[in-house]
C-alpha cells in the first residue's frame, strides 16, 4: 500500500488515520514516544493499524517523505512546517487541515515547484477522552483543493486516490481562497460561542443566538468582499446552520479547547477579521467582541 505521513495525533488527525489505513500505510509523527493510538466507538475501542515515529526517530532513520497530512492547530502550523520540510521528497504532496485563516505564503515559497500544497476542510466531529483516542461524535463535509500550480495538476488524481475514497461527502475545489473563507465562516459562526456557552454546536441554532452569528458572519463577508472575495452573507448563513445541523451533538474544537484549559485558535478566526478589519478601515465590533471575551478565558490565547 502506498504510504502517508500524518503530523501529530489531534482529533483530526486521529480521525484521518482511521479512515485512511485501509487504503494505506499510515504512519503517525508525533512528539513524544506514542506505543499505539486508538479508535473508540460506543460499542468497543479497537488499536489503530498504524505506526508512530517520534521526530527524532524520523530523522534518525532519514525517512523521506513523500505524501503527508499537516492537521495541526493554525498557531502550530509554522513550527510543524519547518521541522517536516527537510524530510520532504522532490514532488512530495502535502496537505494542510487547520481551523481559521492565515496566509500560506510562506509554506508556498518554501517548497519547489515540483512539491504540491493542498488543503483540506473538514467538519466531521471527533473527541479525545485521552491523548491516544479518538471517538468519531458525527459526520460532515469535506473540501479539499489545490494551493500552488502543481497541486492544481495533480488535484484530481490525489483527490481520487486519497480522499474521496476516505471521505464520505468530500468535494474537490479549485478555488482555495473561496474554500478557506467558506471554512472560516463556519468557524466563526460556531467555534466562539461554543467556546463561550460550552454548548454543542446544534444548541447555537437557537434564536437567541441568531443576532451574534448573524452579525459575526456580516462582519467577515464584508471584509471578504473588500480584499475580492466574494461571500454572500445568505450563503455563509445557511451553510453555518448546515454545518450546525450536520455535527449537533458536537463539542467544537475550541468549546473542547476551553474545557481543557488549552490555547485556542481565536486569533486565526476573530482575530484574522478583526485584523483585516483595520488594515482596510472597517468596521468589526463583533468580532472585536469574541476574541476578546475568548482570549481573556485562557493567557496564552493572547
Amino acid at each position: 500500500m502506498p504510504e502517508l505521513f500524518i503530523v501529530g495525533k489531534g482529533a483530526v488527525g486521529l480521525l484521518l488515520a482511521q479512515r485512511l489505513a485501509n487504503t494505506h500505510q499510515v504512519t503517525l509523527i508525533t512528539r513524544t514516544p506514542t506505543d499505539a493510538v486508538f479508535f473508540q466507538t460506543a460499542q468497543c475501542r479497537q488499536q489503530l493499524p498504524v505506526k508512530c515515529l517520534t521526530w527524532e526517530a524520523l530523522a534518525q532513520q532519514q525517512i523521506t517523505i513523500s505524501q503527508c497530512i499537516v492537521p495541526v492547530k493554525s498557531y502550530q502550523l509554522a513550527e510543524a512546517f519547518i521541522t517536516l520540510r527537510p524530510h520532504l521528497s522532490e514532488d512530495a504532496n502535502v496537505i494542510l487541515s487547520h481551523n481559521g485563516m492565515q496566509t500560506l505564503t510562506p509554506i508556498t515559497d518554501a517548497l519547489s515547484e515540483h512539491q504540491g500544497l493542498f488543503f483540506l476542510s473538514t467538519s466531521m466531529g471527533g473527541w479525545k477522552p485521552n491523548s491516544t483516542t479518538v471517538e468519531f461524535t458525527g459526520p460532515g463535509q469535506s473540501m479539499f483543493g489545490p494551493c500552488n500550480l502543481i497541486a492544481q495538476q495533480r488535484a484530481q488524481v490525489l483527490f481520487n486516490q486519497l480522499i474521496d475514497p476516505a471521505l464520505p461527502n468530500a468535494h474537490l475545489a479549485y478555488d482555495i481562497a473561496l474554500l478557506r473563507w467558506q471554512k472560516l465562516c463556519v468557524n466563526l459562526a460556531i467555534n466562539p460561542l461554543s467556546a463561550l456557552t460550552g454548548l454543542k454546536n446544534g444548541r447555537l441554532r437557537a434564536p437567541c443566538y441568531a443576532t451574534q452569528v448573524l452579525s459575526v458572519l456580516n462582519e467577515a463577508c464584508n471584509v471578504a468582499n473588500h480584499v475580492g472575495v466574494p461571500l454572500k452573507l445568505s450563503e455563509e448563513l445557511a451553510r453555518a446552520h448546515q454545518v450546525m445541523t450536520l455535527t449537533a451533538e458536537n463539542f467544537s474544537s475550541m468549546a473542547q479547547d476551553v474545557a481543557n484549559h488549552r490555547r485556542t485558535e481565536i486569533n486565526a478566526m476573530c482575530g484574522y477579521i478583526v485584523e483585516l478589519a483595520q488594515q482596510l478601515g472597517v468596521p468589526a465590533p463583533h468580532n472585536t467582541l469574541l476574541l476578546n471575551q475568548v482570549q481573556s478565558l485562557h493567557p496564552t490565547n493572547k
